[in-house]
């Protein structure tokens, strides 16, 4: 009984922990759409070709293109 019940302790904490490493609706919604994919696929080639391994914590932003008249 003693194992059930820290098996399903762990499950919950998995299952928390999963739930909070998303991103929901109201963050990240408008930033997510402006990533530069060309940046990010220059540099993982980069380090692809250096047995090296990128961890994105924040993807680089793309710039917006200016409105000028």
């Amino acid at each position: 009984m003693r194992s059930l019940a820290m098996g399903m302790a762990v499950l919950l904490c998995l299952g928390l922990s999963a739930c909070a490493g998303t991103t929901g609706s109201t963050r990240g919604s408008a930033a997510g759409n402006n990533i530069d994919y060309g940046k990010v696929l220059a540099v993982n080639q980069w380090a692809v070709r250096r047995h090296a391994t990128v961890v994105w914590i924040q993807y680089p932003q793309a710039r917006e293109k200016r409105k000028d008249g």
